[in-house]
């Protein structure tokens, strides 16, 4: 465990339990000795706090750094700019890494993204987004398996905890409440309320048929972010699982404002489309 941990190991927990300014507080006091990796960090934080246009402002097009060149594609949502990046010497950083794979799944990339991150089989980002990639697939096995090699070496990081709770979550059954333990854990060992925890938690509970409950995390989560996508998603879920016809309209109406492209919209536009057409081919 104890050759996981560096400078940034704080602050990249924080990033992954969506308490960014927390992130960047934390980056604000280190020094500047690996200055790709915080300059990195604070990017990925205000990318995910929505300050998109600063991180453009910041990176000029012309930046000779391979890793600030990928977070300036990340920001634009352009894999295609990622195409002369992924070289030999650029694959290394697992840094950068991690940065491609996330711009390339932005562009639905999957296979392309597991690919590169396959490089770094021992670096907890790395792994960690490849077991979300895999449950994104329905590929439980696959990351049951990641899963269970990386508690070989990381168990006790709050990364691979994540991912594992996650991985829970999928598994269905008594491992609904294991993850919901283990999401109230780091929640509570960090010290911070954050969206993406509360979700985690509601999420949790609504797999457990306990609503009331669900909604009330979800509840928490807007207070911690009124324009969280995931937390909208989820509370137009939670009210059409309690037949709360106007609060679902009114939270999905507002996820249309703040994430049009939300892959919940995608997929509930996708459900009306196949609806439609099978109303049409009864019809004939």
């Amino acid at each position: 465990m104890s050759d996981l941990i560096d400078d940034f190991y704080s602050a990249r927990n924080l990033l992954y339990l969506g308490a960014y300014p927390q992130a960047l507080a934390a980056l604000s006091t280190l020094p500047p000795t690996n200055e790709t990796e915080l300059k990195s960090l604070q990017y990925r934080a205000h990318l995910s706090l929505g300050n998109r246009a600063q991180v453009l402002r910041e990176i000029p097009p012309t930046t000779s750094n391979a890793t600030l060149q990928a977070l300036r594609s990340l920001a634009l949502q352009d894999a295609t700019q990622l195409e002369d990046l992924l070289t030999a010497d650029n694959l290394q950083s697992p840094t950068f890494t991690v940065i491609a794979a996330h711009t390339l799944l932005a562009a639905g990339q999957k296979d392309e993204a597991l690919r590169l991150l396959d490089m770094h089989p021992r670096n907890l980002e790395c792994t960690t987004l490849t077991v979300a990639i895999y449950l994104g697939m329905d590929r439980l096995d696959l990351a049951q398996k990641l899963v269970a090699r990386v508690r070989g070496w990381a168990e006790d990081a709050p990364v691979a905890q994540l991912a594992e709770a996650w991985t829970a979550l999928v598994e269905g059954g008594q491992r609904y409440n294991e993850a919901y333990y283990v999401f109230m854990e780091l929640a509570q060992a960090s010290a911070v309320d954050t969206a993406r925890l509360y979700c985690a938690l509601a999420v949790s509970k609504m797999h457990l048929g306990q609503y009331d409950e669900a909604t009330s995390h979800l509840q928490s989560a807007l207070e911690a972010d009124p324009n969280d996508p995931d937390t909208l998603a989820n509370l137009v879920v939670c009210n059409s699982l309690t037949q709360s016809s106007e609060a679902r309209a009114r939270y999905l109406e507002q996820l249309a404002q703040v994430a049009p492209n939300h892959p919940f919209l995608r997929d509930l536009q996708q459900a009306d489309a196949r609806f439609d057409d099978a109303l049409a081919a009864m019809s004939k």
